[in-house]
């Protein structure tokens, strides 16, 4: 009994994330395999309004994973809404950050790193746009996104004349994903002159299908002038905006991130497609990770140092 017991209090459980086989390393070095307990959602995590069992799942055999063994596979069909989206026009395969795992505060730094892996997602017209968000940051309710990554039709937006200490001008014009500041955008009113709260292209979904996208954010989240929005893709600034981020500040809240796919406006399509099915939409995403430098995030660097996977 008391060999039993001390075997049990040595023994070490090596828990890994993303739904990983486990071991239990016992003395002596041997194991034995154990599965995690939650293979369903990340730690910290929850599926937002996506009651779809096909909305969120773990990687398989033969499918894309950038580091590591699994990656994360999200899977939006046509209807696929809960809650208030399904009276709204809006459909998602979401999962978002609980506010007690929120540990960034408005104004202080912050470093986030992942890799993107679109399976299927094309390019959209004005007549097929689903206002698709590919990652937002908010700061609950039905406050507007401090920003979110979102695609837009190739040649929409005033990206020759905007206010150049706003928008930058000098993406390349096939980047239909771009960085939308809707809290900013919409609370103080911007038009053209200021592209509306599209502040910069960062790369095209339908020239990078079947590729992984590593994807690096830095930035503070700031409710007054100093904030500061910076995004790198595959290595490249692509994004290096100054000036305030948050418009609606709520007391006492944190800005969490959501990650999936969102189709964030869909009536456009039901007014213009007849009827049409809208297209089944996945996606993956890999090392996730939030951190306070750009070493700790950058699934590049990282991958080139050699360091333990996310999972």
């Amino acid at each position: 009994m008391l060999r039993r017991l001390a075997i049990s209090l040595v023994a070490t459980l090596l828990l890994v994330a993303c739904g990983q086989v486990i071991t239990i390393t016992m003395p002596g070095g041997s194991t034995a395999p154990a599965q995690r307990a939650d293979l369903t959602i990340p730690t910290g995590y929850e599926r937002l309004l996506s009651p779809a069992p096909h909305a969120f799942r773990f990687s398989g055999p033969g499918e894309p994973v950038r580091m590591g063994a699994v990656s994360e596979r999200f899977e939006l069909r046509d209807g696929d809404c809960g809650g208030s989206d399904c009276n709204n026009g809006r459909y998602r395969s979401e999962i978002r950050q609980l506010p007690e795992a929120t540990e960034t505060r408005i104004g202080g730094d912050v470093w986030y790193g992942w890799s993107f892996f679109n399976q299927n997602i094309g390019a959209v017209t004005d007549a097929t746009n689903l206002r698709t968000v590919v990652g937002q940051w908010k700061l609950g309710g039905d406050q507007p996104p401090i920003f979110r990554l979102l695609q837009m039709p190739v040649g929409e937006g005033n990206w020759t004349t905007c206010d150049p200490t706003i928008c930058n001008r000098f993406g390349a014009p096939t980047d239909d994903v771009v960085v939308d500041l809707e809290d900013m955008g919409k609370t103080s009113g911007w038009g053209a002159a200021q592209n509306f709260g599209n502040v910069c292209r960062l790369f095209s979904l339908q020239a990078n299908q079947g590729k992984w996208v590593d994807i690096v954010v830095n930035t503070n989240f700031s409710a007054t002038g100093d904030g500061y929005l910076r995004v790198w893709v595959n290595g490249e600034m692509k994004c290096n905006y100054y000036g305030r981020l948050v418009a609606t500040k709520g007391a006492g809240k944190a800005p969490g991130h959501r990650r999936g796919i969102f189709n964030s406006y869909t009536k456009t399509w039901d007014a213009k497609q007849g009827g049409a099915a809208k297209p089944t939409m996945i996606v993956y995403y890999d090392e996730f990770l939030i951190g306070s430098s750009r070493a700790e995030v950058d699934t590049r660097m990282r991958d080139a140092a050699s360091a333990r996977p996310k999972d």
